[in-house]
């Protein structure tokens, strides 16, 4: 594929991605009223914001290569993160107090250690 073509096959299969996604959010707001959502999926769409933002999140707990060991002392910053955020998250259900305090510890935590 030539560099033309190839540019012109990037900006096409982009085009059709923001026109697919476009055309999925926008049915919900022109179908929204018309299509009924039973009360079980309603309840279980409640926790996909905090299941995409763990799905997100977790990964980078612990980014190890395959078949090397653990250094703690690199590890620790993003752990006292965690550990902060879940404590947040318990006592004031606040997602907002979680990211800002998981951050502030992350910060805090990479600056004592250097």
């Amino acid at each position: 594929m030539s560099g033309a073509s190839g540019a012109a096959a990037l900006w096409a299969l982009l085009l059709a991605m923001a026109a697919l996604t476009l055309t999925l959010r926008g049915s919900f707001f022109v179908f929204g009223d018309r299509i009924r959502i039973p009360p079980l999926v309603r309840r279980a769409l409640d926790y996909v914001p905090a299941a995409v933002l763990a799905a997100i999140v977790a990964p980078a707990f612990v980014q190890v290569a395959p078949g090397e060991a653990v250094d703690v002392l690199e590890q620790a910053p993003r752990w006292a993160a965690g550990l902060v955020g879940v404590a947040a998250a318990l006592l004031t259900r606040n997602m907002l107090v979680v990211l800002a305090l998981g951050m502030a510890t992350l910060w805090g935590v990479q600056a004592l250690l250097g």
